[in-house]
């Protein structure tokens, strides 16, 4: 049972909503920070013509209110269709509205604060509030956000082996979720903080279609075999973390970034003492570099890993491909496992014309991937390789935010990405 597209934009980390929240705010360019506020402009200022000299020298000032036009806000309105054999058909939908916290502070980049949501013919219903903010010239990093849903979709049970068999188990998840970061800079570039987070959720069989044909048809055997892995995950869970952040910055731009890097260390830490209902750990790192090769090319890359710690791990919180874009061309859920790491690179291309045209641009992508219970037991035969290529386009005139729309193709069918922001 090889699904043949999958939405991997709000609706796919939509099933993952009950583990990080923040990955809702990605969704409408929250995530992620950025550096100096007045580059995420026009195309022509990002690459450093000298029409951004000449806005930069013709700010007036009157007292204290600068009124260079940098200072205004822009919104972002993003209604994206979704179609996806795991959780059906329908609307992913992002509003967010990006702003200079402070329009005295010329350092720091866009704020932004947002709400999104999904809704399917499977009967899947989400919606997240948050935001990012950039205090203080750059100073403070702080994220938040909230959210609830009640999702509909496909598990493959745990490890390479079941994802290639293909055979999946039709589950529910309701429940509501909140997340808060802090970051402090500590030189140019460096931030170290905290991050915490609650989720209380229900897991339970999606009935309905356990019982219709495109399980009932697959052998039973194979079907109990999925069932006795996630059997123990059915029911309510509470889980609360506290864990530390680290983050290296050099990018010029979070929305579109053409030179520097973005490095981070993550650990969730969740804890009985807390008030989660098990206690264990979660890890993960990544490394992004990003190379200008010409005013309309970029190549970039990125590397990451993550580890699942602990006696009792709720399935979604393992390591798994599909739902944070780091191996396009498998769906969300099908390879997962306590271990598991993902390289990739992409060559992105903006059409060098003026007018509308300019917003336009395409993209191609290639990695590999693999998830195993343990990193020692990972070997060539655990490789997923995936690649594809893109299209993308400018939504908006002031930020270099695209609308994202990706074929990846894996070892196994091929997957459908829509949403807004770079895949990373």
């Amino acid at each position: 049972m090889s699904p043949e597209s999958s939405s991997k934009g709000l609706s796919a980390r939509a099933i993952r909503f009950l583990i990080v929240p923040a990955v809702f705010l990605g969704a409408v360019g929250m995530t992620g920070p950025t550096v100096a506020y007045g580059q995420d402009v026009s195309p022509q200022e990002v690459s450093g013509s000298s029409a951004a000299q000449k806005q930069k020298d013709g700010a007036t000032t009157a007292g204290n209110s600068t009124t260079t036009a940098d200072q205004k806000g822009e919104w972002l309105l993003a209604p994206i269709p979704i179609s996806s054999p795991a959780i059906g058909s329908g609307l992913e939908w992002a509003v967010a509205r990006l702003f200079p916290f402070n329009k005295k502070d010329e350092v720091s980049p866009a704020s932004a604060v947002g709400i999104a949501g999904i809704f399917t013919n499977n009967g899947s219903r989400g919606v997240a509030f948050g935001g990012k903010l950039y205090v203080k010239e750059d100073r403070f990093r702080i994220a938040a956000g909230v959210a609830s849903a009640s999702i509909n979709f496909d598990v493959y049970g745990i490890g390479k082996r079941a994802g290639d068999q293909g055979i999946f188990i039709p589950l529910n998840v309701d429940g509501r979720a909140g997340m808060a970061e802090f970051l402090y800079r500590l030189r140019k570039g460096i931030y170290v903080g905290a991050r915490g987070q609650y989720r209380n959720a229900t897991l339970a069989l999606d009935q309905s279609r356990f019982e219709s044909s495109d399980v009932t048809v697959e052998p039973p055997d194979q079907v109990a075999n999925v069932l006795d892995q996630i059997r123990n995950q059915l029911l309510h869970q509470t889980t609360v973390s506290l864990g530390p952040r680290f983050q290296w910055d050099t990018r010029e731009s979070v929305f579109y970034p053409r030179r520097g890097f973005l490095m981070e260390v993550a650990s969730d830490f969740f804890a009985e003492g807390l008030g989660s209902q098990w206690s264990y750990q979660y890890f993960r790192t990544s490394f992004n570099k990003y190379n200008s090769l010409s005013e309309h090319q970029v190549l970039a890359f990125r590397g990451m890993a993550c580890a699942a710690v602990g006696d009792r791990i709720p399935i979604y919180d393992l390591c798994l491909f599909g739902t944070m874009n780091d191996l396009r061309g498998y769906p969300g859920g099908r390879y997962q496992d306590r271990r598991m790491f993902a390289t990739q690179a992409e060559y992105r291309l903006t059409l060098p014309v003026k007018g509308f045209l300019g917003r336009f641009g395409v993209v191609a992508f290639a990695g590999v991937g693999a998830v195993a219970n343990k990193f020692t037991n990972l070997g060539a035969d655990d490789l997923l390789p995936a690649g594809g290529g893109g299209l993308r386009f400018r939504l908006l005139n002031k930020y270099p935010v695209n609308f994202r729309v990706d074929c990846g193709i894996g070892k196994d069918g091929r997957t459908l990405s829509i949403g807004v922001l770079e895949a990373f």
